[in-house]
């Protein structure tokens, strides 16, 4: 740990400075030109750097930093020159702010990942269908119901998740970082190639079609398997652990929401008609969808365990 007076810190060049800056811990004295010359030499090696400030003379540096923390006591130049105000004056609220910051990035990367599956795997089998004698395997208004799903109730039910203690433990992440990173485009890729290829098999194998009394009762068997698909996939995606069920105490919302979506599926069978091109299946027939369904998380658990052991 390096402490350092303002007169020693001007009489060293901005690369003796930058050589040591992560050791520093203390500038005495320091003046207005001092705090904004730290947040630009951080900001010249690439670290996100955040100034907490109360005076007018902290302004210039609350502006320049990455995020400015002004305190609620302080000067109102300092609040408007900052993004952030923190009301409490309290140095703990500052964790907060970047745990809940956090915890919205981890939940944003979570709905992309259950978005973009659903994505790829809807526009894979609507291409591949033609080719393999399924003109329209999923209608237009089977599209509009899962991008329903998708858009909005899985933002409510994903967005909701809970702030853990865990993510303060992550490394800081880069400003050039990405947001979709190797991790989340594995997921994607994997769980969107397993979902299309379920759908093939499910759509051509006279295994699978023997087991529907209908061709009508198949392809309702189909649309449900492709919802209800999604919404176990929606368990995948809140963790990176194995245990996919950690924490779905603290987010009420998100079983209401997957339970709200299931409960539809089944009413739309009764009452999607012509709209939906829908009839209604038997007790047997629900099985099969769920329990083909059900397939996502252990498929993804098996990423989840090869991810782990090899290649980390």
């Amino acid at each position: 740990d390096l402490a350092f007076t303002s007169e020693e810190l001007n009489k060293m060049s901005d690369e003796e400075v930058k050589a040591v800056l992560k050791d520093i811990r203390v500038i005495a004295r320091a003046l207005p030109t001092d705090k904004s010359r730290m947040v630009r030499l951080s900001q010249e090696i690439n670290l996100v750097c955040g100034m907490t400030g109360d005076g007018v003379n902290d302004s210039p540096a609350l502006k320049r930093a990455d995020v400015g923390f002004a305190m609620g006591s302080g000067t109102e130049v300092a609040k408007e020159a900052g993004e952030i105000v923190i009301l409490d004056d309290n140095f703990n609220s500052i964790a907060k702010a970047i745990l809940f910051g956090r915890t919205i990035y981890n939940n944003i990367i979570k709905f992309i990942c259950f978005q973009l599956t659903i994505n790829v795997t809807a526009v894979a089998i609507s291409a591949i269908g033609p080719f393999i004698g399924v003109d329209h395997p999923l209608s237009i208004t089977h599209i509009l119901w899962i991008n329903l799903i998708m858009d909005g109730l899985a933002a409510l039910a994903l967005g909701s998740e809970p702030a853990l203690e865990k993510y303060m433990e992550e490394k800081p992440k880069s400003r050039t970082e990405k947001i979709v990173q190797r991790v989340t485009m594995e997921r994607v890729l994997i769980m969107g190639t397993w979902l299309t290829a379920l759908s093939i098999a499910f759509l051509k194998l006279p295994f699978f079609i023997n087991m529907f009394s209908s061709q009508e009762a198949h392809m309702t068997a189909y649309f449900s398997l492709f919802v209800i698909s999604a919404v176990f996939n929606g368990f995948n995606v809140r963790s990176e652990g194995l245990n996919i069920f950690s924490g779905l105490n603290e987010n009420k919302e998100f079983i209401k929401v997957m339970g709200a979506i299931i409960v539809v599926q089944i009413l739309l069978t009764f009452i999607g008609g012509d709209m939906f091109s829908c009839t209604q299946l038997t007790l047997n027939e629900w099985f099969i969808v769920i329990g083909l369904s059900a397939l996502t998380i252990p498929v993804d658990l098996i990423r989840k365990i090869i991810n782990k052991n090899i290649f980390k």
